[in-house]
C-alpha cells in the first residue's frame, strides 16, 4: 500500500481535473448503457460496469426518457473526452490521438438520425466548443445534413455568442492547445462568428452533405463505434 503513495502524489502534479470534468464523469459513471460511457476516463482507471439494485431492475426507466436524455449525455461524453485530451501533452501525434479523434466522431455520428427539438438544440450548441480538426469535419457534415432545420438552432449563436464552453470547463481552456493544432477548446467569439457564417452560407445554398461525403468522412472509424458502441 505505501508504494502507491508516490503514484499518488505524481498523478496530482500533472493533472488536476475541474469540478465541472468530475461532473461529466460522475454522471456518464451511472449510465448502464456502453453506447454512452466515455471512453477517456479509461486513461486513468479501468472503468467497471455498474451493478444496478434490485429496487432499480424492478422498476426499469422507459425508453422514451433515455431517448431523450440520449443527446446530452453524448455531448457529455464528447467534451469531458476533450477536456481530459487536451490536458495530457503526451497526446500529441500518437496513437491515442486516433483512438480519441474516432470516439468524438463516434459520438457525433448517432445525432444524424436524431431530429426532435432537444436532440437539435445540443447539437447546435456544440458549435461553442472546438472538436479538433477530423471532428470539426464531421460536425460541419452533420449540420449540413439537417439544413434549415438547424438553422433556428444556430441563430440564436449569431445574436448572442455561446460562451457555455469558458463558463463551465474555465478560462484556461481559452487558451491554445498543442493537443488541438494550437487551438483551443474553448474558441473565441470571433471564431465563432466565422464558422457559423461559413456553415449557415452552405445551408442557405442548400449544399448538404451526401451519405458518400459523410462515409469518406468516417471511414477511419471503426464499425462498432459508427453506432456509439
Amino acid at each position: 500500500m505505501t508504494l502507491a503513495r508516490p503514484r499518488v502524489r505524481i498523478l496530482r502534479r500533472t493533472f488536476s481535473p475541474t469540478p465541472r470534468i468530475l461532473a461529466l464523469a460522475l454522471a456518464l459513471s451511472v449510465i448502464d448503457s456502453p453506447a454512452l460511457l466515455a471512453r477517456s476516463w479509461s486513461y486513468h482507471c479501468t472503468p467497471r460496469e455498474p451493478q444496478p439494485s434490485a429496487a432499480a431492475s424492478a422498476t426499469p426507466e422507459p425508453a422514451t426518457s433515455r431517448q431523450s436524455a440520449a443527446p446530452r449525455l453524448f455531448k457529455e461524453a464528447i467534451v469531458s473526452d476533450l477536456a481530459l485530451y487536451v490536458q495530457e501533452p503526451d497526446n500529441i501525434g500518437n496513437q491515442r490521438s486516433d483512438e480519441h479523434s474516432q470516439y468524438v466522431i463516434s459520438r457525433l455520428l448517432p445525432f444524424d438520425h436524431m431530429s426532435a427539438p432537444d436532440a437539435l438544440t445540443v447539437l447546435a450548441g456544440l458549435n461553442g466548443y472546438y472538436l479538433g480538426l477530423h471532428g470539426e469535419q464531421v460536425y460541419n457534415c452533420l449540420l449540413r445534413r439537417k439544413g434549415k432545420q438547424i438553422e433556428p438552432y444556430l441563430a440564436r449563436y449569431v445574436r448572442s455568442p455561446n460562451l457555455e464552453c469558458s463558463l463551465e470547463l474555465g478560462a484556461r481552456f481559452e487558451q491554445p492547445s498543442a493537443a488541438l493544432g494550437g487551438l483551443a477548446l474553448c474558441p473565441s467569439t470571433r471564431e465563432q462568428s466565422g464558422s457559423l457564417a461559413s456553415i449557415m452560407y452552405e445551408i442557405d445554398l442548400s449544399k448538404p452533405c451526401s451519405d458518400e461525403e459523410l462515409r469518406a468522412l468516417t471511414q477511419g472509424v471503426a464499425p462498432a463505434l459508427r453506432s456509439g458502441n
